[in-house]
């Protein structure tokens, strides 16, 4: 994932908690430009400050890094529920997906 995407996922995750750069710079403890330089890409990123903003904005890595981050709930949500059936139950699930094409 290059500087682009990330970049991307931050504004992405910012917006849906509704968040603007002013007020996540400022949760971070950092002056109130700093999440728009980031995302101007006027700032290197180090990996600690990217973990300290995934936590303010209060998600996981996994979410953040997902390769379908906006469905990322979704997508986990069914994972859990695939994951909790039992075998038999799992292959007519199997089943059922190959014959709705």
């Amino acid at each position: 994932m290059n500087l682009d995407e990330l970049t991307l996922r931050i504004g992405y995750f910012r917006n849906l908690k509704n968040l603007s750069a002013r007020e996540l710079s400022l949760r971070l403890g950092k002056s109130p430009t700093y999440i728009n330089q980031i995302e101007s890409r006027n700032f290197n990123l180090s990996l600690p400050a990217l973990f300290d903003i995934i936590d303010v904005l209060e998600i996981s890595c996994a979410e953040f890094f997902a390769d379908n981050y906006a469905d990322y709930k979704q997508d986990k949500e069914i994972m859990d529920i695939l994951n909790k059936l039992p075998s038999d139950r799992k292959a007519s699930f199997i089943d059922l997906m190959r014959n709705t094409k």
